[in-house]
């Protein structure tokens, strides 16, 4: 089997599958040919404790909340094969060797827009992750991070996390702060590893009054002329695979 790469006019790249066998010269009909075409790929990338315990602490799941919500949403592109989702853990997306596993392996064709939604420390990594993966030429449409942490020296310590502030590279970048007018234990663990503050960057930088360990909450408050994350990340697929 070979595979040829095809260009068309509207700069889709697409990947053409070939199956060859003996065939009669002079057998001069047309051969069906499968296609496989982009699709928009959504990773929903978890803070500590989110798919496997930390400190003994854990599996929460709450980024996994976010993301079937989403995918109810994007039931019908994910049947006709336009969108493909994944739940990742925050030390999933750190290291080459991970990066290929856990990211890169699924996404076809470096043309499909990538979507990377990420909690807490999920969105600390998330970052920087899409600095590395538009340093090897994969489109990112849009990060959003909700109420990223990473700042602090502690949890840097004792995480599997970039150090240093990420240098975020997304054609939308959506911030959300959880800013709680009452705080519970989860709220607590986020000053343990200290917010990251987001002055300037982001297409949308906003504070929401919920906890810290409600990435739901954090996705579908809404935050911008009546609509949510999750509504503004629905949005920005529309626009790529319209009906």
């Amino acid at each position: 089997m070979t595979a040829e790469t095809v260009t068309c006019a509207k700069g889709n790249t697409y990947k053409l599958h070939k199956e060859h066998v003996l065939t009669d010269k002079k057998d001069v009909s047309a051969k069906p040919v499968p296609v496989e075409s982009t699709r928009a790929i959504v990773l929903f990338i978890g803070g500590a404790g989110d798919k496997e315990s930390y400190y003994f602490s854990g599996p929460y799941g709450n980024i996994q909340e976010a993301r079937k919500e989403f995918d109810e949403r994007a039931l019908t592109l994910a049947r006709e094969g336009k969108y493909k989702s994944d739940w990742l853990g925050y030390n999933q997306v750190k290291g080459k060797q991970d990066i290929q596993r856990y990211v890169l392996s699924l996404i076809p064709y470096k043309s499909c827009p990538v979507y990377i939604i990420g909690h807490s420390l999920g969105g600390w990594n998330g970052a920087h992750l899409t600095k590395l993966m538009s340093d090897w030429n994969y489109r990112v449409q849009m990060l959003i991070t909700l109420d990223p942490v990473g700042e602090g020296a502690l949890v840097w310590a004792g995480s599997d996390i970039y150090f240093g502030a990420p240098d975020p590279v997304a054609l939308d970048w959506i911030n959300v702060k959880a800013t709680p007018s009452r705080r519970d234990s989860s709220d607590g663990v986020a000053d343990f590893g200290e917010k990251w503050t987001i002055s300037c960057g982001p297409s949308l930088n906003t504070n929401v009054d919920t906890n810290h360990a409600n990435a739901l909450g954090l996705f579908t408050a809404r935050i911008a002329g009546g609509k949510t994350a999750s509504d503004l990340l629905f949005d920005s697929i529309m626009k790529e695979f319209p009906a």
